[in-house]
């Protein structure tokens, strides 16, 4: 058994189908699927067991109630069998040579611990918004991380498993952004890292009808960079990721977003903008969806600067969008 394939469900029956065959279909078949069903509430427990019925290569456990993703990941390492462990989001899909491709370059660069790789960002439709791929560009990992921006998405980490357990797992104190977390601290004990110049990876991103992941998230990068950058003592940290945990429980950080679909829909249109698009008129696509969920006549105003941002090549606006 070479590649473990870990992923943690909860309440994802609108996608996790997808994200379960885009794995059994891989090219590479010597793998386990280890899959987590973390207390859902929805349908996914008995889609779940009706792929696990089918399939042997389904390892399914199931937790009584919400543990969160870290601990249930934690719990699919300290079972798996494989020499690799490989990540798969309930949301997103894997391009059907991800595992051989990853295989192969684990095989030949053996001082290689964990390896990313570039991908497609999709929406609720599993049409693409852009290409993602400036991830194997990134040089210095450690800084990026430390801004609080991604090196590649979490659930296309390909990871010797011997170099996760040298680095102690996931840290469960992190509710979110526990991958970034992990990625620093297998740094930090000297562990190699690739990004592969190939999109292998579709990312979803999904709507948010509150601020409470983005807040959230916004605390616990501030708690990295006190563990990796600060030096900060060990009762400090636990003291502030104990506060963070107490807020996401009481729904401190719950604010409701106004309009969110129609803040979904401007953000991807964005996303399309900045980065690799198919052609000039996915952003406005997405910004037409934009305009048609507006709350207002006078909401839509916003959506004109916008529209004309998006005739100019982004090599000459991003600078200044950035900047507002």
């Amino acid at each position: 058994m070479l590649v473990s394939v870990i992923m943690s469900v909860y309440n994802g029956s609108d996608y996790v189908r997808d994200a379960i065959n885009s794995i059994l279909e891989q090219t590479f078949k010597d793998f386990e699927f280890i899959i987590i069903n973390d207390g859902s509430t929805d349908e996914s427990s008995a889609i779940l067991r009706k792929y696990a019925a089918i399939d042997p290569r389904i390892v399914l456990l199931e937790n009584e109630v919400n543990i969160g993703l870290p601990k249930s990941l934690n719990k699919a390492i300290q079972i798996a069998q494989g020499e690799f462990i490989a990540r798969q989001d309930a949301d997103d899909i894997s391009s059907l040579n991800r595992l051989m491709v990853q295989m192969m370059y684990a095989t030949h660069h053996p001082e290689i611990d964990l390896i990313g790789a570039n991908c497609y960002t999709i929406d609720i439709n599993s049409d693409i918004v852009c290409l993602t791929d400036h991830y194997s560009g990134i040089t210095d990992l450690k800084s990026t991380l430390l801004e609080k921006k991604a090196i590649f998405s979490h659930g296309v980490a390909f990871i010797r498993k011997t170099a996760l357990i040298n680095a102690g797992l996931y840290d469960e104190r992190f509710f979110y952004s526990q991958d970034g977390e992990l990625w620093l601290r297998m740094l930090s004990k000297n562990a190699q890292f690739k990004v592969l110049d190939e999109l292998l990876y579709f990312y979803r991103v999904l709507p948010v009808s509150n601020f409470r992941k983005g807040r959230a998230q916004r605390c616990y990068n501030d708690v990295k960079k006190m563990m990796y950058l600060d030096g900060i003592d060990e009762t400090t940290i636990n003291n502030k990721l104990q506060e963070i945990a107490d807020n996401i429980r009481s729904g401190r950080y719950n604010s409701p977003v106004k309009n969110h679909i129609g803040v979904y829909w401007k953000c991807l249109a964005n996303t399309a903008y900045f980065n690799k698009c198919a052609n000039w008129r996915v952003p406005f696509k997405y910004l037409k969806r934009a305009y048609k969920e507006s709350l207002s006549i006078f909401g839509n105003i916003k959506f004109i600067p916008l529209a004309v941002l998006y005739l100019l090549p982004p090599k000459l606006t991003r600078r200044v969008y950035n900047s507002r």
